[in-house]
């Protein structure tokens, strides 16, 4: 190294007595020592400190490092023990899914999991989990309905006070309703309360369809007399000129009611 290569490592005349000491690498130590045989203390003294900074900052470096990664392993270390806990035993409110073995949660690409914990939600819907699911998996909502009993005698209609606790009045069907819930084929209340709400939602089109009916009788009447007005005002032949607009099948049609 030239005598100017190792003078600019010395400190300048002008230079603050406490200013931080400069970064030296290793490497660039090691081409100073080899480009240069004869260095003065004071530079050999810059050197050494330099040297010493570079190993104190990357010890810093070092120590941020190794608390970002403790940091993510530890993370890491709640996911993995928050799925281990969900494989053992139920989430808070929900069962095992032994009532039914047919529930899929849908996966895409047309693959399916076992809803292996479920629990009861509203309008025939349960939410689930899949097996390798954890705390931080949203359930799935899935829809339920009554399991079919097979048996050798026919089955029979709804009887009538069945029907009359579907669709009584709030206090009866709560009670029905509690009931049902009490059942181990969950899909039963299910489907009760589907029907309820069917029946409801018909009755509204029902009510809806009465009062379109109405609209549509006092237009129908209304229409009756306006045409009348224009039967009694003669406006065919007032307008008589008008005709060649008609289409022709309307043209040979009146030709055919006037004879």
């Amino acid at each position: 190294m030239s005598d100017y290569s190792v003078n600019a490592l010395a400190k300048s005349p002008g230079s603050h007595p406490n200013s931080p000491p400069s970064c030296y690498s290793p490497c660039g130590v090691e081409n100073i020592f080899t480009s240069n045989v004869d260095i003065d203390p004071t530079t050999l003294q810059e050197i050494a400190t330099g040297l010493v900074q570079t190993v104190k900052n990357r010890e810093e470096v070092h120590h941020f490092a190794v608390l970002a990664f403790e940091d993510k392993i530890k993370r890491l270390k709640s996911t993995i023990e928050g799925y281990a806990e969900t494989y053992e035993r139920a989430p808070d409110g929900y069962v095992r899914n032994t009532m039914y073995p047919d529930l899929k949660i849908p996966l895409g690409e047309g693959s399916y999991a076992e809803a292996y914990w479920i629990t009861p939600a509203h309008d025939g819907y349960v939410q689930a989990y899949g097996q390798e699911q954890g705390p931080l998996d949203a359930p799935y909502s899935l829809p339920i309905y009554a399991r079919a009993v097979y048996s050798s005698e026919p089955i029979d209609p709804l009887p009538a006070w069945f029907y009359q606790l579907l669709v009584g009045t709030s206090a009866v069907h709560t009670n029905f309703a509690k009931a049902a819930h009490q059942l181990d084929d969950w899909g039963v209340a299910m489907d009760i309360a589907h029907y309820r709400k069917l029946d409801d939602d018909l009755s509204c089109i029902n009510a809806e369809l009465e009062w379109l009916e109405a609209e549509a009788g006092a237009v129908r009447i209304a229409k009756a007399i306006c045409k009348g007005r224009l039967e009694l005002a003669r406006a065919p032949k007032q307008l008589g000129h008008m005709e060649c607009l008609a289409t022709p099948f309307v043209q040979q049609r009146n030709k055919q009611l006037a004879t």
